[in-house]
């Protein structure tokens, strides 16, 4: 009987989400989500930069400094990468803008809810609009081509 055979094994397959696309990954059991994301980086080529990611499991941002095994992430699981991205939002019928920095898997809602919170805005009955095209609240940021730099306008909703 081999001794070893009792040992958790050293490696473990991940299923990787990336707008879309879907890869998989070999990474050590042990390995920090900081090195999980430098893996994604090189590994599987995806140009976000290891500052600039979020990765995500079960809708859980992981934190860095944490590992696979601190949050019991089985084999096969799905991480999904993030990018950290940040926007100008212009506020209608004002001069007031601000940036506001979120992950581009977040939905148009989700960042007119943290417009509210972090701005004490009244979004309700209001839209984001990009380009003259109204954002709708369930698109996700990177669907709805919403990127680093993007100005927003958050406006009065009109039939």
């Amino acid at each position: 009987m081999d001794p070893d055979s009792n040992l958790p094994p050293a490696n473990m397959r991940i299923i990787v989400l990336w707008r879309g696309a879907i890869s998989t990954l070999e990474i050590p059991v042990a390995a920090r989500i900081i090195e999980v994301k430098l893996l994604i980086c090189e590994a599987l080529h995806i140009p976000v930069p290891v500052d600039r990611q979020e990765l995500s499991w079960e809708g859980q941002v992981l934190m860095d400094e944490l590992t696979l095994q601190n949050y019991h992430i089985p084999p096969n699981a799905s991480l999904t990468v993030l990018t950290k991205i940040k926007v100008e939002i212009y506020v209608e019928y004002s001069r007031f803008y601000f940036v506001c920095e979120v992950h581009d898997g977040a939905t148009v809602g989700e960042l007119k809810a943290k417009v509210c919170a972090e701005q004490s805005i009244d979004v309700e009955h209001k839209v984001l609009r990009m380009n003259g095209f109204d954002l709708d609240d369930g698109a996700l940021l990177w669907a709805a081509t919403v990127m680093e730099g993007t100005k927003l306008h958050l406006i009065k909703y009109q039939n």
